[in-house]
């Protein structure tokens, strides 16, 4: 949970010029023609644990006129809406009736129309129960229709029912997109067999009709995100057993209908020998690795930026976290060096029993900390003219001598830090802190806005 007194809607706003990142000044000195928004609310990443993602109680998106909106789960039975215009907060909010408890994500279509998704866990055991659920509601915040889904919308033929939701958004997170007339959600659930996955739920907005997107299914899955491209949609999912991997999966468009997909395992993570055999869920679960998010360029490439220990090995149990960023051809084979941009190859031993020989390709690391300092909350967003801005907290490493001649490791918060790579990966600005005190949220990526990052 991250409780901070104020939630600052507006609060990452990096000024683009050329190749030349300025940073905004902070609130509460003269700003300038900058203006900020703040919302007195508390960010949680709901389910949030060490090794997984949490939902967040904030979304973050473009309106369809380009400007950043926010929605927040009021605790009431309502997400609440609060736009913008210029930089400045409308007094009119958007109430959203939820048709369901659980939140999942916000987003908005090209017509101004909301989309809120929803769960709600199922307590019997009748496993073909819908129990996920995308509701559509006018730009005023009528509700214009919910279609809902079991789970079974991206699963092959031979899953039976013991694959289903029964609890969504459960280790992991939710995320949603919508290329042309199609919107893809990409959740977290906990499956009626008592193992968790991700899966993936589509409809045209327009019929509010189930569209299928293929065959996509990652055990566990930590994290999930969804992002669209100039052909459809790319999707990640953070897997620790099937795939044990950050695995991406394309879903190339032929208006409303899939045309082709191609899904591929960019970065693995190393696990002690016959892990899965054993059972051993705790050592299983570790992966040493924390997914930021991926983003799409207007060549068609796409950057994934996270987190992981550096080694394939045994090192990896004792190393910290440090940041690194891919950029690859996702419809090319992503075994292969041939469809990634950036370079630095990464070999060693993965899979669900640790005896899987594997090598990553791509890899450039954008820290090398080492015992200094650990990375967290990653993020990344693209700008129209092919940037990329990678952002993160740093906390640095210290000891704290007591008074009795013991002693105690500890992390001290260093702040959010920024990093600006063209298309290619080259760093156009290096690492530069934004903020001491600021904290980013750790489910829910920034929007570009023009030349501002939100």
């Amino acid at each position: 949970m991250r409780n901070m007194k104020k939630l600052r809607i507006l609060s990452v706003i990096l000024a683009l010029v050329t190749s030349v990142v300025l940073i905004a000044v902070p609130a509460g000195a003269d700003s300038g023609a900058v203006k900020k928004l703040t919302l007195s609310k508390s960010v949680i990443a709901v389910g949030e644990y060490s090794n997984w993602d949490g939902v967040s109680n904030v979304s973050q998106f473009l309106s369809a006129s380009g400007e950043p909106y926010c929605a927040y789960d009021s605790g009431d039975g309502y997400v609440t809406v609060i736009r913008t215009k210029d930089g400045l907060e409308l007094k009119k909010k958007i109430k959203l009736k939820k048709t369901h408890p659980l939140f999942g994500t916000v987003i908005s279509d090209k017509d101004g129309n909301y989309y809120l998704v929803t769960g709600e866990e199922n307590k019997g055991s009748i496993t073909n129960k819908e129990t996920v659920f995308i509701s559509k509601y006018s730009s005023s915040g009528k509700l214009l229709a919910t279609v809902g889904d079991n789970g079974s919308s991206s699963l092959d033929y031979y899953y039976d029912g013991s694959f289903y939701t029964k609890l969504p958004f459960d280790g992991g997170n939710c995320d949603a997109a919508i290329y042309g007339d199609v919107l893809a959600v990409n959740y977290a659930r906990e499956m009626y067999g008592g193992h968790q996955s991700n899966s993936l739920f589509a409809v045209n907005v327009n019929t509010m009709e189930k569209v299928s997107l293929g065959v996509w299914y990652n055990s566990h899955s930590f994290a999930q995100r969804a992002m669209t491209t100039k052909n459809g949609f790319l999707f990640v999912s953070e897997g620790d057993a099937y795939n044990r991997a950050f695995t991406v999966y394309s879903a190339n468009m032929s208006g409303n209908k899939l045309s082709s997909s191609n899904e591929g395992d960019v970065f693995h993570f190393w696990v002690e020998k016959s892990a899965g055999d054993k059972g051993n869920m705790f050592v299983l679960n570790d992966n040493f690795a924390h997914l930021g998010g991926i983003v799409s360029l207007p060549d068609g490439k796409a950057a994934l930026v996270a987190t992981s220990a550096k080694s394939l090995n045994k090192k990896a149990a004792d190393e910290s976290e440090e940041l690194f960023i891919q950029i690859f051809d996702p419809s090319k084979n992503l075994s292969s060096s041939s469809a990634y941009v950036t370079s630095g190859t990464r070999s060693g031993l993965s899979g669900i029993n640790g005896d899987q020989n594997v090598t990553d390709y791509g890899v450039k690391w954008l820290t090398a900390f080492g015992d200094k300092a650990t990375v967290s909350s990653p993020q990344v967003v693209a700008t129209d003219d092919g940037k990329i801005v990678v952002l993160y907290e740093r906390r640095t490493k210290k000891t704290v001598k007591m008074n009795s001649g013991s002693a105690y490791n500890t992390t001290e918060y260093s702040g959010v830090y920024y990093i600006v790579l063209d298309k290619n990966g080259k760093v156009l600005q290096k690492a530069k802190r934004f903020s001491k005190t600021a904290m980013l949220n750790p489910c829910e990526m920034p929007v570009c806005s023009g030349n501002s990052i939100y």
